[in-house]
Parts: C-alpha cells; structure tokens; sequence
C-alpha cells in the first residue's frame, strides 16, 4: 500500500483545490452515485416498479438457490430490518419466497421464484445498454479495476478505524 509522505499531505493541503472538496475523490464518487441513483429511480422503478435496493437483492438471488436474510443484508451493505422489509414487498408481488432454513428453523431462506427470475431477464438488457453509454470513452475493464481496488481501500479503512 502506497504512504504518503506529510510533505506531500502539506503539498496537497496547499493546494488551491484543497479550499473545497468539490474535487475531491470521495465527494465526486458520492455526485456519481447520486445520478446513477435517479437514474435507475427514473428508468427502473417507473417500468419494473422496482427500488433500487429491491434491484439489489433480486441481483444477489440471481444464480443463487436460496440465502439467508442475514447473509442478503451484509452482501447488499443494507441494514437487516430493511432488507426484511423490503423481502415481504417482492414476496407479495410474486418475485420472492422464503422457507425455514431445513438446518435451523430460526433462520429465513429466501430465493427467487420464477417471475422474479423472468423480471431480471427483463431488467438485464436495459441495464447493459445503460452501463454501455455511460462507460462511452472508458475502458470498462480498467475502470472496474480501479473501482475494485477503491472498494479494498474503503473497506480497510472501515476495519481499522
């Protein structure tokens, strides 16, 4: 892992830049978010009716036989009381089930029913054409590597404090 030096930790406090943080990594990836959030809210909820954190778990059901809500709520990075919430919104619709873990009765199986498997089917190409124009001018697979390692780094920081 890279140090930076508090001669450049000075260079870069200097800086014009540092007077605001609209530049700033963490700000911009935060502006980022925020757009592609309206914009699966506009594209996705209004045509599917889906949120995009029901879009979320559906996804992690995707290739899956069937998970446990604590296990959907720590790979959704999504608090366990919503998740459960929002599960009993997509099992009404038909997009979800759940059964009692045959190994412990006090944990929850969820998995993705047929309709649920046909709505991602529905939502895939959609998403791919939107993920092709916004990646327009940018090497995808550099882009996700550099996404991957920001990850790594974010979630180490949260580790150690």
């Amino acid at each position: 892992m890279a140090v930076t030096s508090p001669k450049m930790l000075h260079s870069i406090a200097a800086s014009p830049d540092a007077r605001g943080l609209n530049d700033h990594i963490a700000v911009r990836v935060v502006r980022i978010s925020e757009a592609l959030t309206r914009l699966a809210t506009r594209s996705i909820e209004g045509r599917w009716d889906l949120r995009n954190t029901d879009l979320r778990l559906l996804n992690i059901l995707d290739g899956e036989d069937a998970i446990a809500v604590s296990e959907m709520s720590r790979r959704a990075h999504v608090d366990k009381a919503w998740v459960s919430r929002s599960l009993r919104e997509l099992e009404k619709r038909g997009l979800v089930q759940r059964q009692a873990d045959s190994c412990d009765s006090r944990l929850s199986l969820v998995s993705l029913t047929v309709r649920g498997r046909d709505v991602l089917e529905e939502v895939r190409p959609h998403a791919l054409r939107s993920e092709f124009r916004l990646l327009e001018g940018i090497d995808a697979r550099r882009l996700k590597k550099l996404l991957d390692r920001l990850e790594e780094n974010a979630t180490a920081m949260l580790e150690t404090g």
